[in-house]
């Protein structure tokens, strides 16, 4: 079994509170740090093994002293106050934590964090985000659940409807993998199935596809089938 991972979210406010569920639900262990009390009394509750902590980010000594650079990662998530942001991030790194995650406000916080040591693709800036995951979807003439995005590809979710390929080998019904696309895994019946191209579709599998933007509309059609017939 894999081992429980320990991560610190610095910041109480909807975003750090999003991630924290988001990793709860995961089974990893998790504590929310804030410098407001009655903030953090608001919402600890809503959690049942999540710890609250109250403590201000910009204060080194007090990072240091709650042992931040014990956890296998930190999100900071001031994205609105970019001077505590900044200020954590450069406790944060003098203290030698690596696995950074901040959150960003826009373009010129994003910037100023990467020119402090940060990866580019540590630094989130939430709305951009979710722009690039409405416009990708609004690429597609039939609806698909686009899970994420990367440049020109996407992690898409399929289920397999089209009567055409249903209990076909994925060689056989021209699913191999290429340039353009991969089949990553099937989720069949609450299981993973790791496919090669022997592998036999059956009806209502959930197919997940790493694949480039132009060639998604083919592959839901191929998958799902026709659905107006």
């Amino acid at each position: 079994m894999a081992r429980r991972k320990s991560f610190a979210i610095l910041g109480a406010n909807y975003f750090g509170l999003s991630v924290a569920q988001a990793l709860d639900e995961k089974k990893q262990l998790i504590k929310i740090f804030d410098y407001n009390e009655e903030n953090m009394n608001k919402h600890i509750n809503e959690f049942d093994s999540v710890e609250g902590v109250i403590l201000d980010s910009t204060n080194k000594i007090a990072l240091e002293k709650n042992g931040i650079v014990q956890f296998d990662g930190v999100v900071v998530c001031y994205g609105s106050n970019m001077e505590s942001s900044i200020l954590t991030v450069l406790n944060l790194i003098d203290l030698g934590v690596n696995n950074i995650i901040v959150r960003a406000r826009d373009e010129k916080h994003k910037r100023i964090l990467i020119a402090l040591g940060l990866e580019e693709d540590m630094v989130i800036i939430p709305d951009v985000m979710s722009a690039r995951m409405v416009a990708t979807k609004t690429l597609f003439d039939i609806e698909s659940e686009v899970q994420s995005t990367d440049g020109d590809f996407v992690f898409t979710s399929i289920e397999v409807t089209n009567k055409e390929i249903i209990n076909k080998k994925i060689f056989d019904v021209g699913l191999n993998p290429n340039k353009d696309y991969n089949i990553v895994q099937i989720k069949r019946n609450g299981k993973i199935v790791i496919p090669d191209e022997y592998t036999v579709l059956k009806e209502n599998d959930n197919i997940i596809i790493f694949a480039r933007n132009h060639v998604v509309n083919d592959l839901v059609l191929k998958i799902r089938g026709d659905e107006e017939n």
